[in-house]
């Protein structure tokens, strides 16, 4: 599937966005943050700013993109300057976290399956200068126990919010906590962002 169309409507609809991860799988410890700018050039043209650090390190893209056509026109990185299908590749790279929030839109119904989660409410969230209301969501009970397309996994902490900023129909995931076991495979996540901007 290409996902470049889905990676550049987010940045048509927010000019910056930024985000936290830390976790722990099978006791292993990281932590990223991962986010971008943009300015617009002119019509439905823009650069792009992007930047990932994960356990210290930093990598920085710049691109430029046209939501026209959905295309990649340009990326640099490290002082190069790449074209064409290369420029699009390093584009969905360092975009792929951003595919998270494209997930877990579509699949939505699985993490808010009553059988599994309750709803605690909707209240009103502030990042960076954006607001909107935000709902949560928790596991019904401790070890939780979810299968879904033949995956089973057992829930210790759960907590989803999701909210649709102003201005845009996205349904967006503001924060993830999930803590449990996927068969041998344990693992502690929090996802959260952190501050975005809507494009005016």
């Amino acid at each position: 599937m290409d996902y470049t169309p889905q990676y550049i409507a987010l940045i048509q609809q927010f000019s910056s966005i930024q985000f936290q991860v830390n976790g722990t799988e099978n006791g292993k410890s990281y932590s990223e943050s991962f986010g971008y700018t943009t300015t617009t050039l002119s019509s439905g043209i823009y650069n792009v700013s992007a930047s990932l650090t994960s356990n210290g390190t930093s990598i920085s893209y710049s691109f430029v993109v046209d939501s026209n056509n959905d295309s990649v026109i340009s990326a640099t990185t490290s002082g190069y300057t790449f074209y064409g299908t290369e420029a699009k590749s390093f584009f969905d790279g360092s975009m792929s976290l951003y595919g998270l929030q494209e997930y877990f839109n579509g699949e939505i119904g699985v993490f808010t399956d009553s059988a599994y989660f309750t709803d605690q409410g909707t209240s009103t969230q502030t990042f960076g200068t954006v607001s909107f209301p935000v709902t949560t969501w928790v596991a019904n009970s401790p070890n939780e126990v979810v299968d879904y397309c033949g995956v089973s996994a057992t829930i210790t902490d759960y907590s989803l919010s999701v909210g649709t900023p102003p201005g845009t129909t996205l349904l967006f995931i503001t924060y993830l906590h999930f803590a449990g076991m996927e068969g041998a495979n344990s693992e502690d996540i929090t996802f959260q962002l952190t501050s975005m901007s809507v494009r005016s």
